[in-house]
């Protein structure tokens, strides 16, 4: 019967473009045949819909070419289909506390550029027991790899043999997990799983703990045994420690007890990089016209620069076309958000109210420290959240191209290690991301049915 899916399979891709095939055929499994019916699995309900609405033909004349009279029935079947790598790292409950690790979320499908170097390096380091920190708070907002990492460090750990067992949970696990100890009344035989058991703790989004006394009081007392006991702890938050509200002072010493490390937005560059990878994973090779124009024009997380490259590759199988510049235009005008009000003047603006210093000032041929400063700073903000280009860029300032150059480079040298600088740009950079936000929940609220909808479905 195998040979039977392997002619099928065979035909079907001499019909089909080497996209379509590879998107929508080649993932399916062979399950089996019942009564008068090929059983075919899908790896879920969105990819069955859309091979029975689109392929269901090409199946039945492959049958017939073969001279089988046989139906196609398309099944559902995530549990019976293996995942990637599931065989390289397998399961093991005796060594993995909590949920189950993604297997996607590795070292090497992590991509590292300017704006996470510090974090993958700190989490390396970790996995492979040579840290200078047993303690890793990483902080970042939602899709830029805070998660990824976490896990990377477990998954190494397993894969290495590594004796002692990992623990992952969320903030809302451990809650739950509390609470249901505490009234089955095993809140001890928990305590020691967690104490003892375990080597390494992931506690994701502790964020969730704000107004949740006590599970803050309970949590504070296990991370003091695991702290004195040497043992590795890695969390994840939205924010840094100092800015979670609700949240006990104890609590929140213990987070910062070790190096607490931001992960910032993709900077172009990395983006171009995660584009490229992206696109390898789906077995396509864009131009660079296409990577270029992508990488200035998506910058939101991670997750929707994945989504760009897998729609790209979906429409230009179905449209039967390579993917043009056209092409990634088109998506990227319904996958973007509304144009956002940040430019180049709200950004000056805002690093004058910061470092209180006037327009003319930083327009000025003045080399004084208290002005040269902010101006690279303002030069840097406005490359990371403007498309404008390094002339126009210049020109706000009176400077010309190798000048704004020089201080995009001296402020991302700065920015790699923790200091004044560093913490300046990043508190500037998290009141353009909130603007950003608020900007565009007001544009929903105010938009058209038409462009809710867009944004909606974006969102959902």
């Amino acid at each position: 019967m195998e040979r039977l899916w392997e002619g099928i399979l065979e035909i079907i891709k001499e019909k089909l473009p080497e996209a379509s095939f590879r998107v929508w055929i080649k993932p399916l499994k062979f399950l089996g045949i019942e009564e008068k019916y090929l059983l075919v699995g899908c790896p879920n309900q969105f990819s069955l819909e859309w091979v029975r609405e689109n392929y269901e033909d090409v199946f039945r004349e492959a049958l017939e070419k073969l001279g089988v009279s046989l139906r196609v029935k398309l099944l559902v079947s995530e549990e019976e289909i293996p995942r990637p790598r599931q065989v390289e790292l397998p399961y093991d409950p005796t060594r993995l506390v909590g949920r189950r690790l993604s297997q996607r979320f590795t070292f090497e499908e992590f991509v590292v550029g300017e704006c996470n170097r510090l974090a993958y390096a700190t989490c390396w380091a970790l996995a492979n027991q040579i840290p200078e920190h047993r303690i890793v708070y990483l902080c970042a907002g939602t899709g830029l790899g805070k998660s990824h990492l976490s896990q990377a460090v477990g998954n190494h750990l397993l894969f290495q043999n590594q004796k002692g067992r990992v623990c992952y949970l969320t903030a809302e696990d451990f809650t739950a997990h509390l609470l249901r100890a505490l009234k089955n009344q095993r809140l001890d035989d928990f305590k020691e799983k967690l104490r003892r058991g375990c080597e390494i703790l992931m506690l994701e989004e502790v964020h969730f703990l704000a107004g949740k006394e006590f599970t803050q009081k309970e949590l504070s007392h296990t991370l003091d045994y695991l702290y004195d006991s040497g043992k590795i702890v890695v969390f994840t938050g939205n924010k840094p420690p100092q800015e979670l509200s609700k949240l006990d002072e104890g609590l929140r010493s213990r987070f910062q007890a070790g190096a607490v490390i931001r992960i910032n937005p993709p900077d172009y560059q990395t983006r171009l990089n995660i584009l490229r990878r992206k696109a390898q994973k789906q077995g396509v090779v864009f131009s660079e016209e296409v990577l270029e124009y992508l990488a200035r024009h998506l910058r939101g997380d991670i997750r929707q620069i994945e989504s760009a490259v897998i729609g790209l590759v979906a429409r230009s199988s179905l449209l039967r076309e390579p993917v043009t510049l056209a092409l990634a235009k088109e998506l990227v005008q319904e996958i973007s958000p509304p144009h956002s009000r940040v430019t180049k003047d709200f950004i000056v603006d805002l690093v004058c109210r910061h470092f209180k210093v006037s327009r003319e000032e930083l327009a000025s041929r003045s080399r004084l420290r208290r002005i040269t400063f902010p101006r690279q700073v303002a030069m840097y903000l406005c490359r990371r959240f403007t498309s404008e280009s390094l002339e126009a860029i210049g020109k706000i300032f009176n400077r010309d191209h190798a000048t704004v150059v020089y201080a995009l480079n001296a402020v991302e040298k700065k920015i790699r290690h923790p200091g004044p600088v560093k913490y300046q740009v990043e508190y500037l950079c998290r009141e353009i991301e909130e603007f950003l936000q608020e900007d565009l929940a007001k544009d929903t609220e105010e938009a058209p049915e038409a462009v809710r909808l867009k944004i909606s479905r974006k969102g959902s």
